[in-house]
C-alpha cells in the first residue's frame, strides 16, 4: 500500500460511530525481513521474490498514530505466528514478523 495513513484515514471515514476495523500487516523489524522475505520468498519459496517490500512494512505504533490521527482507538494488537509447515496461522503475543490490529470508532 504506498499510503497507509490515507488507507486507514478513508476507512475511518467509511465506519459508523462505534464501528470496528481490523488490519493485519508486517512489522518492520529484523526479524520480519529474515522470515517474510528472505524465509518465504527465497528459502521456502512459499511467494514469489518481490512479493514484500521492507521499508513498507508497518511498526504497530506507526498503525496506531494514523488511527489516531482518523479519530480512531486502537484496541488490540496480537502478534500472528505462521508455521509453514502445517499451514496454519496462530495468534501469539510476539509480533515481531506478522501482527493484527484492533480499532474502534467513537460513539
Amino acid at each position: 500500500v504506498p499510503d497507509p495513513a490515507a488507507v486507514i484515514a478513508a476507512c475511518a471515514r467509511l465506519l459508523k460511530p462505534g464501528g470496528q476495523l481490523f488490519v493485519s500487516t508486517l512489522n518492520r523489524t529484523p526479524a520480519a525481513f529474515a522470515f517474510a522475505i528472505v524465509g518465504a520468498e527465497y528459502v521456502a519459496r512459499l511467494l514469489p521474490r518481490g512479493t514484500h517490500r521492507y521499508a513498507q512494512f508497518v511498526r504497530p505504533a506507526e498503525l496506531g498514530a494514523w488511527m489516531r490521527e482518523a479519530g480512531l482507538s486502537m484496541q488490540d494488537v496480537s502478534g500472528v505466528l505462521y508455521d509453514p509447515l502445517r499451514r496454519r496461522a496462530r495468534l501469539s503475543s510476539l509480533n515481531a514478523v506478522n501482527y493484527m490490529a484492533a480499532a474502534r470508532k467513537p460513539e
